[in-house]
């Protein structure tokens, strides 16, 4: 990365401090745009209608039945030599 150089000459003191305190103001604009993203991004969507609760709880649903059907696709392919499988009614709706 290549650093960067000031090239800001300053004559007195007063030039310093302006240009400190522009740097501070930056600094704690900058720290409160970082505060607010990382509190957004944690904080819980609010649900307040009836549509998105149901909505959130099909969504939910359907996640773990595909997590559980995945599941058990990679159950079946991985213990193919192990036992004989037989013809079972989660083969004939699954695979």
């Amino acid at each position: 990365m290549a650093k960067r150089t000031s090239l800001n000459t300053y004559s007195t003191i007063e030039d310093i401090q302006a240009r400190k305190q522009q740097l501070r103001n930056s600094l704690q604009r900058d720290n409160g745009e970082i505060s607010q993203l990382w509190n957004g991004l944690f904080a819980k969507p609010e649900v307040s209608t009836p549509t998105n609760r149901i909505q959130s709880f099909m969504s939910k649903g359907l996640g773990v039945v595909d997590g559980a059907i995945l599941g058990w696709k990679l159950y079946q392919k991985f213990s193919k030599g192990k036992k004989k499988k037989k013809q079972g009614l989660l083969k004939k709706l699954f695979l």
